[in-house]
């Protein structure tokens, strides 16, 4: 296997095989063990994106490749990174606003303000538009689609994510799988005052869920609010001591929440940061601890 040598006028972090590489601006490295691909991430104050070297290919858009000496000399060009955009331009009131969209950015801008979300990756179809004071831009990916909603009065952006967003006449509808449930419908709509949420429907997977991730399921109910949900899986002795009404009261707003564990969840409730650990027994939650 020759060797190879990277060449870098910038800074980045470089993937190749099991191993990482750092390089400083203007520096070299020395790679003896590889596949076909470098994966190359520009680090420090460069606005450039991440991308890859493919090592069979002789010349990319950011980088040329030269074997010479039973060596391969690659080399990362210097450059800027031209992308098409386009400009979606609305009003409504006195308020005008703007959505931008390009191959790995979408950018919402107000009059003071500008907001860019950088995509992991090119959507099949991009599809804006605007309801009131609120600019959305509906991503479509090969089994799910993103909508992102700007609110122009205050530069807040929402993500919204699901196998299924289909637009309605002023909002939205989210179709998704969660946990247990073989279906989650949620239905948004916007008027004067903003982005609001109509209603929330779900459907039940008839699959007996294992003890393993009836916690999980648990925390997917909390969520999402879905009493029903919540009470089939608690005991009956729990349910005894404490009301669902008890129940939704102490979890409080669960905005994220990550299994650590089958039975340990860390979540972020009304602003705080908890960690909650469960008990079973027969399929059901019969003790409920957190670090609090």
């Amino acid at each position: 296997m020759k060797p190879i040598i990277l060449y870098s006028p910038y800074s980045c972090l470089v993937r190749c095989k099991n191993h990482e590489i750092e390089i400083d601006e203007s520096e070299h490295a020395i790679i003896d063990d590889y596949d076909d691909r470098l994966d190359i991430y520009p680090t420090g104050k460069t606005k450039r994106y991440s991308f890859y070297v493919d090592l069979k290919e002789k010349d990319g858009k950011f980088y040329s490749i030269i074997e010479k000496n039973d060596k391969i000399l690659v080399f990362l060009l210097d450059g800027y990174l031209s992308e098409n955009v386009d400009i979606f331009n609305y009003k409504y009131n006195n308020i005008e606003s703007s959505v931008e969209v390009s191959q790995s950015s979408l950018s919402f801008a107000s009059k003071n303000h500008k907001k860019t979300i950088i995509l992991s990756s090119s959507p099949q179809k991009v599809k804006c538009g605007n309801f009131y004071h609120i600019d959305y831009a509906l991503l479509t990916y090969p089994n799910y689609q993103i909508l992102f909603a700007y609110n122009a009065k205050t530069n807040q952006a929402r993500q919204f994510s699901g196998e299924e967003i289909t637009l309605s006449k002023n909002g939205f509808i989210v179709k998704s799988s969660q946990g247990g449930y073989s279906s989650v419908q949620e239905e948004y709509y916007v008027d004067s005052e903003g982005l609001k949420s109509k209603a929330k429907s779900f459907s039940l997977s008839n699959q007996a869920l294992p003890d393993e991730l009836i916690p999980y399921q648990f925390m997917t109910a909390i969520k999402n609010g879905d009493r029903e949900q919540i009470e089939s899986l608690l005991s009956d002795n729990l349910k005894a001591k404490l009301s669902i009404d008890n129940v939704i009261a102490y979890f409080g707003k669960v905005s994220y929440f990550y299994m650590i564990d089958a039975r340990t969840a860390f979540a972020i409730s009304n602003n705080d940061n908890i960690l909650y650990e469960f008990t079973l027994s027969n399929g059901k939650i019969t003790e409920i601890m957190d670090n609090k």
